[in-house]
């Protein structure tokens, strides 16, 4: 019961911040494309020098931003005891919009705490930052025994 409390507390927390993080990216995309259009009126004054920067500073968080859920396929596998916990999280990401794969059991290793690992797929690492900060946990690149399940997102859950 526990689980499920938190379950639902964790997806609502997740929805919360993911709408709020849509209208913000949706907010600051127009803001950078207005500056780009501006540049070429400002050419001639000394504020074209900035106005390139600021599109190239932004562009750099625009790929996370721009994670859109339902193109990356995610894998959830419970590393713990605790039967249906990776069903669990799966029914979270999937209230969030995340397209999830499959889940099962990872039984390689003990994996200390739950972890979003990323492996070589075209927005991996972006979604797999977003994944973990809506559960509360770190991302990391995926060692060879999980990149073994998925060149993408691969959740591990644990107690």
């Amino acid at each position: 019961m526990v689980l499920i409390s938190l379950a639902i507390l964790f997806a609502a927390i997740g929805a919360l911040s993911l709408s709020g993080s849509d209208s913000d990216s949706e907010e600051a995309a127009p803001d950078a494309t207005s500056e780009v259009a501006e540049a070429p009126d400002g050419q001639a004054s000394g504020s074209a020098a900035s106005a390139p920067q600021a599109p190239a500073a932004s562009a750099t968080p625009e790929p996370e931003a721009s994670v859109d859920p339902s193109d990356i396929d995610v894998l959830v596998l419970n590393n713990s005891n605790v039967s249906g916990l990776a069903a669990g999280t799966a029914s979270t990401l999937t209230a969030q919009g995340w397209t999830i794969a499959e889940t099962g059991n990872y039984v390689e290793s003990q994996i200390p705490t739950t972890t979003v690992y990323y492996g070589s797929a075209s927005g991996a690492q972006a979604a797999a930052q977003e994944i973990a900060q809506q559960l509360g946990v770190s991302a990391e690149a995926a060692p060879a025994t999980v990149s073994a399940y998925s060149d993408g997102v691969v959740v591990v859950v644990t107690e």
